[in-house]
């Protein structure tokens, strides 16, 4: 071993050292964090890493080693443990950024493990020697090759020096109120370029669903609970042997009490009265059609089981009212679980600092990109469910991700290229 040429034995040994020596820096350092990167340093490790790179290309005259890292035989050692490596961060669970591993070792935050980083480092640092070889080595017939090296170059270089300088931050979005703060995963606060003003908050629900619970309130049967979807014109089905029928349905209903009692008090006191706080656990009045911020679907059903027949209603409640449900017996009680949101949507004022204004919709998995930003439909008041006031946003931006798709484009550009350059010289030797 060691003995020149090298081998794919000394390109293995070269891998799993830098490894052991990522695990030595893990132990004795911890974490990388990359937020030292942030910019000018990112800018000014990437001209120092390609400075050395050309070092390093100059020397291979003089060096054997210099010569050694643009070899097969020190390539697919590295590729294949960074794949590894890459499959273990697959199949461990990271933990979001701003928090520490989950595990003694490290492998739950894989993007600051030392050994993960040492590891793609080394790959880089022999993908830019392979592309600064192709360079000197001009040949027309190396353009897709060269192509897809250098896109791989910068996808690996930018995608992780540049990630220092992407800013991932939240947005409490209070409606009539425009806000320019943003919170980091560490709770500090960002002035930033652009404001959110939420006008409107909609939600689209599931139609509700009723369930048998047992008298702690778990669902029924234990291993596995049913439950009834009522969809517009539900009529009737079966929970736990009881023939469960809705005789009157209100999408947005509210305690008959709870009603009267706002309706006799001035606007501004509504929002401080609760039902259960009003000491009326139980709606001897029913439920009664109301608009009034907090109403939620109530149902009149009618259980039976044999001669045994319990009537009442049913709701999952709101921030205004606890849940109700209809107790058939002592192991049996029919409920309305907090209906599941299907869609939900904010309408907002964005306002920028060069003075832009625009009015547009933002919901989930459809963000809104504006200035280098893109915003997100992140969560709302989930205590006051539709009736929410309040939108969370997240605002996302990543100035090297324009050149990391560069890479890409360049890196599919380039496999398609040697794709159909390898097709025709087989079919040229084919014909000679």
């Amino acid at each position: 071993m060691w003995n020149k040429p090298y081998s794919l034995k000394e390109g293995t040994a070269i891998a799993v050292g830098l490894m052991l020596t990522g695990l030595v820096l893990q132990i004795a350092v911890g974490p990388l964090e990359w937020g030292i990167f942030t910019w000018p340093a990112n800018i000014v490790v990437l001209a120092a890493f390609v400075a050395a790179l050309l070092a390093v290309w100059m020397l291979r005259n003089h060096v054997y080693f210099c010569r050694f890292m643009a070899t097969m035989q020190a390539a697919v050692p590295a590729i294949a443990l960074a794949a590894l490596l890459t499959i273990v961060m697959g199949l461990a669970r990271q933990v979001p950024e701003g928090k520490s591993p989950a595990d003694s070792v490290g492998i739950t935050k894989m993007l600051n493990f030392w050994p993960f980083i040492l590891v793609y480092v080394w790959m880089t640092a022999i993908v830019g020697e392979v592309t600064i070889r192709q360079v000197a080595r001009f040949s027309w017939r190396r353009v897709p090759s060269f192509v897809s090296h250098l896109g791989l170059f910068m996808v690996l270089t930018c995608g992780t020096l540049g990630s220092a300088d992407m800013q991932r931050l939240k947005m409490y979005c209070e409606q009539g109120k425009p806000e320019w703060h943003g919170l980091d995963a560490w709770s500090g606060v960002h002035q930033l370029p652009v404001a959110i003003q939420l006008e409107q908050f909609t939600i689209d629900e599931y139609p509700p669903k009723l369930m048998m619970v047992d008298g702690r309130g778990i669902p029924q049967p234990v291993k596995k609970p049913e439950n009834l979807v009522i969809e517009e014109g539900f009529r009737s089905g079966q929970l736990a042997g009881w023939d469960i029928r809705v005789i009157k349905r209100i999408n947005d209903a509210m305690p008959a009490e709870l009603s009267r009692m706002v309706g006799k008090m001035p606007g501004g006191m509504m929002a401080n009265i609760r039902m259960d706080s009003l000491g009326m656990a139980r709606n001897k009045g029913g439920f009664i059609k109301s608009s009034m911020p907090g109403s939620a679907c109530a149902l009149y059903v009618r259980a039976t089981q044999g001669s045994v027949v319990k009537e009442g209603w049913v709701s999952c409640g709101s921030y205004m009212f606890p849940y109700q449900g209809l107790q058939l017996d002592d192991d049996h009680t029919v409920a309305m679980p907090n209906r599941e949101p299907r869609r939900y949507a904010s309408l907002v004022d964005i306002y920028t600092q060069d003075g832009q204004n625009v009015r547009t919709e933002i919901e989930v998995n459809k963000p809104y990109s504006i200035t280098g930003w893109k915003i997100y439909q992140l969560s709302y008041n989930e205590q006051m469910g539709k009736w929410s006031n309040v939108s969370v946003f997240e605002l996302v931006t990543d100035p090297w991700l324009p050149a990391v798709y560069v890479g890409i484009f360049m890196l599919l550009a380039g496999a398609v290229g040697m794709f159909l350059t390898a097709g025709r010289k087989k079919r040229e030797e084919v014909a000679e």
